[in-house]
C-alpha cells in the first residue's frame, strides 16, 4: 500500500501580500521538503492556495483600483476575483514547476470543486487521476477551481478540500501549513498570554469557538476551518499536524518521526 502525505499551504503563507505576490523562499522550501519525503518512499500531494492573490499582484493593485474603482481582494466582486484567479493559477504553477524541476520532480495541476469531490462518479475519476500521477512520479498540485465556481471563493476553503483529498486517497498524514505555529486558546498575535496546544484529542464546540474565523485579507480559511478539517480526518485515522509554513523545510522530520524541536499542534486520530 502506498504511503501518502498531503501538504496544504494557505494564501497568507505562500504569498507575501496582494501587492508583492509569491514568497519564493517558501516555494523552494516546500520543494526541498517534498523531495526529501519522496526520497523516503512517500507520495506527496500539495493543496495550494494563493492563485487569486497572485493574480492581483501580477496585474498590480493600483492598476486594478483605477479600472474597477475598488480593491478586488477586499471587495465581494466575485467575478473579478475569478478573473484574477485565472491569471494567478498560471503564475502559481510556473513557480511550482520551476523549483520542483530543480530537484528532478515533475508537478501537475489538479483543479477540483467541493461539489465535485462529493460526487461519487467524479470522486472516482479524481482518485484514479491522482493514482496515475503517482505512477508517473508526478506531484499533484491541487486547488479549488475558483475560476468556474463562485461558491469555491465565497465559502469554500482549501483546508476542507485537503481533508477530503486525504480521505479520498487514504493519506497517512495531513499537514496544514499556516502563519502561526499551531492552535492557541486565543489569538497569539494579539495576546501575549495565549496558551499553545501541542496535542489535541477532542475537537469540540468549545475549541472551535476559541479558534475563531480567518482575519487574513488574502485567505478564506482560518484556524476554525483547520480544526473542522482535522476533525473530519480524525474519524478516518489520519494524522494531522498544524504548523507554521516557515518550518516546511523540515516536514520530513514529522513524516519520519525524527527528533525535532519545531512547535506545532498534533491532532491525534480517534
Amino acid at each position: 500500500m502506498q504511503k501518502i502525505v498531503v501538504i496544504k499551504i494557505g494564501t497568507s503563507s505562500i504569498t507575501k501580500n496582494c501587492e508583492e505576490g509569491i514568497d519564493l523562499n517558501i516555494v523552494q522550501d516546500l520543494a526541498q521538503a517534498s523531495a526529501k519525503i519522496v526520497a523516503a518512499g512517500y507520495k506527496v500531494i500539495i493543496v495550494s492556495s494563493g492563485a487569486m492573490s497572485l493574480g492581483q499582484a501580477r496585474l498590480g493593485t493600483k492598476h486594478l483600483e483605477t479600472q474597477l474603482g475598488v480593491n478586488p481582494c477586499k471587495s465581494k466582486l466575485t467575478v473579478y476575483k475569478q478573473a484574477l484567479t485565472s491569471i494567478g493559477q498560471v503564475e502559481l504553477m510556473k513557480h511550482y514547476q520551476e523549483y520542483f524541476a530543480q530537484l528532478n520532480l515533475e508537478v501537475g495541476q489538479v483543479l477540483v470543486t467541493h461539489s465535485g469531490i462529493k460526487d461519487e462518479h467524479r470522486n472516482s475519476n479524481l482518485k484514479e487521476t491522482l493514482e496515475k500521477m503517482f505512477e508517473l512520479n508526478i506531484v499533484p498540485i491541487v486547488n479549488a477551481n475558483d475560476t468556474v465556481s463562485p461558491k469555491e471563493i465565497v465559502v469554500g476553503d482549501n483546508d476542507s478540500l485537503a481533508a477530503r483529498i486525504s480521505i479520498l486517497i487514504s493519506a497517512e498524514k495531513l499537514f496544514l501549513l499556516t502563519d502561526v505555529d499551531g492552535v492557541y486558546d486565543k489569538d497569539p498575535f494579539k495576546n501575549d498570554d495565549a496558551k499553545h496546544f501541542s496535542e489535541i484529542e477532542v475537537i469540540d464546540d468549545k475549541l472551535l469557538k476559541l479558534a475563531g474565523e480567518s482575519e487574513s485579507k488574502v485567505g478564506t480559511g482560518g484556524m476554525k476551518s483547520k480544526l473542522n478539517s482535522a476533525k473530519i480526518c480524525q474519524a478516518k485515522n489520519i494524522h494531522v499536524e498544524i504548523l507554521d509554513a516557515r518550518h516546511c523545510f523540515d516536514l520530513e522530520k514529522f513524516v519520519l518521526e525524527k527528533d525535532h524541536s519545531i512547535k506545532s499542534t498534533t491532532i491525534l486520530p480517534s
